[in-house]
């Protein structure tokens, strides 16, 4: 009897995390999110800024690195849950802006 009121509650319980952690949001990986948010402050600093020209510069941006504004917001906001997380992000941000102006240079 047991068993069989297992097997009833199994398959709506598997049903509820399957549908929840199939959703459309991701998280972007940490490298890929360091160089999309360096190439978001590097066109922004490159052109006049308006909201048109920032949602323009989002939209490029997000199609240059197959990401959706969805992505790029869920991933802001685990990021916002956790300050340590920001502080090794950026860390590794200006690391990334160092790499590039070297290259530059080169």
């Amino acid at each position: 009897m047991l068993q069989t009121s297992l097997k009833f509650l199994s398959f709506p319980l598997l049903s509820i995390i399957l549908f929840f952690s199939c959703s459309d949001e991701k998280i972007i990986e940490e490298e890929k999110f360091i160089e999309v948010y360096v190439d978001l402050l590097i066109m922004q600093d490159t052109t006049s800024v308006s909201q048109n020209s920032i949602d323009s510069i989002k939209s490029i941006v997000f199609q240059k690195h197959s990401i959706t504004a969805k992505d790029y917001e869920q991933t802001i906001k685990q990021y916002n849950s956790s300050p340590e997380k920001w502080e090794e992000f950026f860390t590794k941000a200006t690391a990334y802006v160092e790499k590039l102006r070297q290259e530059a240079e080169n």
